[in-house]
């Protein structure tokens, strides 16, 4: 943890990958991917309750059931409606696949910016990660 701001925590993320434990960590493409994106890591503020001072270890966490919202508004919503605006240009325009593609392509666009707006207007509080644990000794690994 870095600062507090009332009951507003700015937190510094420490970025773990299993592809460190990993064996296969060389030959890995997800291990490659991570190596070339480096270790950045951004500040990510959020808002608790349980009151923290500078160099508190804490875990985060979110609940299952948000996960999987989560998921499924991010993923499986623009995906279906892609697959449902193919059909329906499919039904329109019959044999033309080009404008098949465009309105795919729109549903997508569509499933996208309707997933973004859910997540933020209905489901931001929900989809924020909370402190499930504070450390406050410095230590290796949590």
């Amino acid at each position: 943890m870095i600062q507090t701001h009332g009951n507003r925590v700015e937190i510094q993320m420490q970025r773990q990958s299993a592809c460190d434990h990993c064996d296969l960590n060389r030959g890995c493409g997800t291990g490659a991917i991570g190596r070339l994106l480096g270790h950045r890591s951004k500040p990510l503020i959020i808002e608790t309750s349980i009151p923290l001072k500078s160099g508190d270890r804490v875990l985060l966490g979110m609940p299952d059931a948000s996960f999987l919202r989560a998921s499924v508004l991010i993923y499986l919503l623009p995906l279906f409606s892609l697959v449902l605006f193919a059909i329906l240009g499919q039904l329109i325009f019959g044999g033309s696949e080009v404008l098949v593609l465009l309105l795919a392509l729109a549903g997508f666009l569509t499933g996208l910016l309707f997933s973004a707006i859910q997540a933020r207007s209905r489901f931001s509080s929900e989809f924020s990660p909370r402190v499930l644990q504070v450390n406050s000794e410095p230590t290796d690994s949590f």
